[in-house]
């Protein structure tokens, strides 16, 4: 990949939603994913996080609030991370070997989906919290492991 291409892929990535990930990027579940369907006892991801629904307000407030700020965290390292790629493009050849420049990038899509997912649970736990209702309909409608 010459050092425009690189350049133009970084870009890209800057300005990608969720959605855009590319999918040769992103590379099945993260360890993130697996864990949380995981603790809820099933094999794929749960929209919604169900497996948190029966935990209590408080508990429920500490999960949003830890979630949002882990979600907060991976920004901070694709921004991070984006930084380092600008300054490495800037220099003439690349200071960075090809493979590291690739692995740069994959972390970075990592990093994306990891915060999408805590952002994700952050809101769930959230809602739940303040929905006790809807969420005590959910937790009654849970499936054994």
């Amino acid at each position: 990949m010459t050092k425009p291409q690189l350049r133009k892929a970084v870009d890209k990535l800057a300005s990608l939603t969720f959605a855009d990930i590319p999918p040769g990027l992103a590379e099945g579940p993260t360890p993130l994913e697996t864990l949380l369907s995981l603790l809820q006892g099933q094999g794929d991801r749960i929209l919604a996080d169900r497996g948190i629904a029966a935990y209590d307000p408080q508990t429920l407030d500490r999960i949003s609030t830890t979630a949002e700020l882990e979600s907060d965290d991976c920004l901070d390292r694709a921004h991070c991370l984006l930084e380092l790629l600008d300054a490495t493009l800037a220099t003439d050849p690349p200071v960075l070997a090809h493979a590291t420049l690739i692995g740069t990038v994959r972390h970075l899509t990592r990093f994306l989906s990891d915060h999408q997912r805590w952002h994700a649970l952050a809101d769930n736990a959230a809602y739940y919290r303040d929905h006790p209702e809807i969420a005590n309909t959910i937790a009654a409608h849970q499936h054994p492991a």
